[in-house]
């Protein structure tokens, strides 16, 4: 009971993503990622990402009859194993329009969620999506829209061997708590993605600088747009370890 109660302790549903997919350096990602994680690549290239989407229909089990608000959200993220070669997600971090959202999830998983001013404009034919945050002293903007009417075509289930699936099939995510275990992860679980890859996309502001890494000087290589999908969390790892359960790492 406990297992199950931890394993399915998140649902929430996550609407009309828009994703940007850019290669980078391998060694520009591993000198960014704990000891404990390392790059995964496809055909040698690592990538990262920025993602933008609108998160509705939160539910956490302890407080299930709490109605979340929806809120939007955007992210940069890139693609990790860890020493077990689990494949998943590194997030640098995770702007939202939410602050009780960014408290929580960094109190439960360690998650580097900021608070942030975003907005969304979805025209039926095109998709904004923008962020504005405070780092350190510094104002930190983020904007990145596409055209969705014209598309190449859509990916569902693509194979494991595709590009497809290992921008967009990721099923855990870590996180770095400074804990003597490593880093911590938590596990998601969603059908899969049923995605169009769009011709062009846009992006501007200063989010990969934030971070460390030099602004693309290009569009993305690769643009996905998903309608949306429902969405279970596991809770985080140190719930686990609490129960005597075996941990997510």
């Amino acid at each position: 009971m406990i297992q199950k109660f931890l394993q399915n302790f998140m649902s929430q549903n996550w609407e009309d993503l828009l994703f940007l997919h850019w290669p980078i350096d391998p060694k520009e990602v591993s000198r960014t990622l704990p000891d404990d994680l390392k790059p995964d690549l496809f055909q040698g290239q690592a990538w990262i990402s920025v993602v933008g989407f609108r998160l509705t229909g939160l539910r956490i089990k302890p407080f299930k009859q709490i109605a979340w608000n929806d809120f939007i959200e955007l992210n940069l993220r890139t693609y990790v194993r860890n020493l077990s070669v689990d494949r998943g997600v590194w997030f640098y971090s995770l702007d939202s329009s939410d602050l009780l959202a960014v408290l929580g999830a960094r109190m439960l998983y360690g998650l580097n969620y900021r608070f942030a001013s975003l907005q969304t404009k979805d025209s039926g034919k095109g998709l904004t999506f923008q962020s504005k945050t405070r780092f350190g002293s510094s104002e930190i903007s983020c904007q990145i829209s596409a055209d969705l009417s014209v598309n190449q075509n859509r990916t569902k289930a693509a194979s494991f061997e595709s590009h497809d699936n290992f921008l967009l099939e990721r099923y855990r995510f870590w996180a770095n708590r400074g804990t003597p275990q490593g880093s911590t992860s938590a596990k998601v679980a969603h059908v899969p993605y049923e995605a169009d890859r769009l011709m062009t996309a846009d992006y501007a502001g200063d989010l990969f600088q934030c971070h460390g890494f030099d602004e693309p000087d290009g569009p993305p290589s690769i643009v996905h747009y998903c309608r949306g999908l429902t969405v279970q969390a596991s809770a985080p790892s140190w719930m686990f370890w609490i129960a005597g359960q075996a941990n997510q790492r």
